[in-house]
């Protein structure tokens, strides 16, 4: 704990959480448990109480992602903020997302959480890539909290008030992401950051098989290949139970 509020220039060698260590199994199999269980609770509420629950989330997902902003003012340097806490990642996008999706109901804000922000959480949550920061670190505990919270909110949405994701309204999620995608290009030219991994691979993440196979800056053409699959991976079941249901 002597190391909670520590910026990653000031930490030791050799305190980091690595992927598939033990640590972070254990952080993955307990975020799985919480998801379960949440799951299940949601499920037994009345509108109220499923309504409570997901404001409950969004005002998580707000305190999460400004205490970022205080932690970099306290702790950190402008140009950490600069180049790494901007929305503009699509973590940050999400939880914007996320909290515009509990307030509005909106559909097609629901199918950018399930295409894009659930896969996205998954990916953050199994490659996690937070270089020095140890287990009971700031750092740690907002990324694991907030992509946990990521994860958990479409699944409720699917699994807890029946939305029913559909591949034909995929492309407007597309659309949605676009202009952060676009944003998130240019600040990557202008301040050297890496922004949405667009600029760059990062260490410790599937991205260096990638990066190994076909290079900067074709790995970002296996990534586009790996959305593809996990997009149908997400959508099939759904698109074959609506069409066995489709009255002939």
């Amino acid at each position: 704990m002597s190391y909670f509020w520590t910026f990653e220039s000031d930490l030791p060698n050799g305190i980091g959480v690595e992927t598939f260590s033990l640590a972070h199994i254990i952080v993955l199999f307990l975020s799985f448990i919480i998801i379960f269980l949440v799951i299940q609770l949601y499920r037994k509420q009345a509108d109220f109480g499923r309504r409570n629950i997901k404001m409950t989330i969004a005002t998580l997902l707000v305190m999460l992602y400004f205490s970022r902003w205080i932690w970099c003012a306290f702790f950190s340097n402008f140009s950490f903020f600069l180049s790494h806490l901007l929305p503009l990642h699509l973590c940050s996008v999400s939880a914007i997302i996320g909290i515009s999706a509990v307030f509005s109901d909106n559909r097609l804000l629901k199918e950018f959480l399930y295409g894009l922000s659930f896969p996205g959480g998954l990916v953050a949550m199994t490659n996690p890539n937070l270089g020095p920061y140890p287990l009971f670190s700031f750092f740690f505990v907002e990324y694991t909290l907030t992509h946990l919270l990521l994860i958990l909110l479409p699944l409720l949405f699917v699994f807890g008030d029946g939305f029913r994701p559909a591949i034909k309204t995929l492309p407007y999620s597309i659309y949605l992401a676009a202009p952060f995608i676009g944003t998130a290009f240019w600040v990557n030219q202008s301040v050297g950051s890496n922004y949405m991994f667009l600029n760059r691979i990062e260490k410790g993440t599937i991205l260096v098989l990638f990066d190994k196979w076909l290079g900067t800056p074709g790995y970002l053409i296996a990534v586009l290949g790996s959305i593809v699959i996990v997009w149908a991976i997400l959508y099939a079941p759904w698109e074959i139970s609506r069409r066995q249901n489709f009255p002939r």
